[in-house]
């Protein structure tokens, strides 16, 4: 069931983010035709990678994405959106260049494969535990945790998220991490298998991950603008997603979490994009020398941040609640470290963006008041899926179907 409800939010996701595209876009976005194409294209290659389970064909889909999404960067036309377009192409290129790599070894050292699925691979590999295997998998989780962007190859998401538009960033945040967490598992649920020692690549997934919250706590202090505070927010939620793939949880879990990943990073990035083009700046001291603004933009952002980390009936919520069930059942006490880092993270980031409330309170202005309104609509029917989300989950806490 959890399944279903995941694939349901990710095709649920890309039409809000397709619908804001077309009925919503800025007077500045041209060609919306071609650019829709692109985004069509770049959401069929990733969903066509959650359905299959050829680890060559999945690879090849993930990387398409790549192509399609620095294209969809660039689409602003700036020269900034070049940049940070070729810098996205690179770091992912390379990091999927070593995950072809590791997986190439994987095949060549497996015996005769009646086919390229993992079931069928796993097979293949049964038994062996020498050093080819242990280093092909290193390389294909390592390459992998690039494309995911944990640290130290996490350089492409801040200007990736920071710096393109709304849209593309949500659809991005979105559906990339939890595309690359669908290829990664099954290698660490492997890694772990082969390699029971303290350094594998599975251990390095949970210190890349805690490298990746830490380091945007840390960055987060530093910034003072809702396009990058909103990225390391989804910064944030990807260095989780490494620390429960570490885990190793069920399917009903794992399958929440990418719902929760979906659906979270798309309200984030929908509702910095209602404050930043109400407001007119990104920077928060620029917007607390405006002489007003419309106080539903500013609510949808606050109310986006108390969903991604505190609200008893947010998805993440439950998934904190998770981790502390998931320590105490397997005596992992350290585990309830990570639901306070997230309080931390919120904590900080409310700090900084609690003093916009003061400004007084306008309607939005006549130019902008359809798209924005529009936008806030799409909103609130994602504030009310993921809600959704957490009240499902509350229950198959209570009820142990977790």
């Amino acid at each position: 069931m959890m399944k279903e409800i995941f694939y349901a939010s990710g095709i649920f996701s890309f039409l809000v983010i397709f619908c804001l595209f077309i009925f919503a876009a800025t007077k500045g976005q041209t060609r919306i035709w071609l650019w829709s194409l692109l985004k069509i294209c770049f959401f069929l290659a990733l969903f066509t990678s959650w359905q299959t389970d050829n680890i060559v064909l999945k690879w090849i889909l993930i990387e398409a994405s790549t192509l399609f999404g620095s294209l969809l960067i660039s689409s602003s036309g700036t020269e900034r959106s070049f940049q940070v377009g070729w810098k996205y192409l690179l770091i992912n290129s390379y990091g999927l260049g070593i995950a072809f790599l590791g997986i190439i070894i994987l095949l060549f050292a497996s015996r005769p494969l009646e086919s390229l699925d993992f079931t069928s691979l796993r097979l293949g590999l049964e038994g062996q535990h020498g050093i080819l295997i242990k280093t092909s998998l290193l390389l294909t989780i390592y390459g992998y945790s690039a494309k995911l962007g944990l640290v130290p190859n996490h350089f492409w998401v801040g200007d990736t998220y920071g710096e393109s538009p709304s849209q593309t960033s949500s659809l991005i945040a979105s559906f990339v991490p939890v595309s690359v967490a669908l290829a990664l598992r099954p290698l660490i649920q492997l890694e772990k298998e082969v390699n029971s020692s303290l350094v594998n690549s599975a251990n390095g997934i949970l210190f890349l991950g805690v490298l990746t919250i830490l380091y945007a706590t840390w960055v987060l202090q530093r910034r003072d603008d809702i396009r990058r505070i909103a990225a390391k927010v989804a910064l944030f939620h990807t260095g989780m997603l490494a620390v429960f793939l570490w885990l190793d949880v069920n399917d009903t879990i794992f399958y929440f979490l990418l719902a929760t990943t979906l659906l979270i990073k798309l309200i984030i990035f929908v509702s910095m994009g209602i404050l930043r083009m109400d407001s007119g700046h990104r920077l928060i001291e620029q917007i607390l020398s405006a002489k007003g603004i419309n106080q539903y933009s500013f609510y949808g952002y606050f109310f986006a941040l108390i969903l991604a980390f505190v609200f008893p009936l947010s998805p993440v919520f439950i998934l904190d609640m998770e981790m502390i069930k998931t320590g105490l059942i397997r005596n992992q006490i350290w585990l309830f470290l990570f639901p306070f880092l997230g309080l931390v993270f919120f904590f900080i980031a409310l700090n900084k963006v609690l003093p916009i409330i003061r400004l007084e309170h306008r309607p939005f202005e006549k130019d902008q008041s359809r798209i924005l309104s529009i936008r806030m609509f799409f909103l609130v029917l994602c504030f009310l899926s993921a809600l959704a989300l957490g009240s499902y989950g509350m229950f198959g806490l209570v009820e142990g179907e977790m």
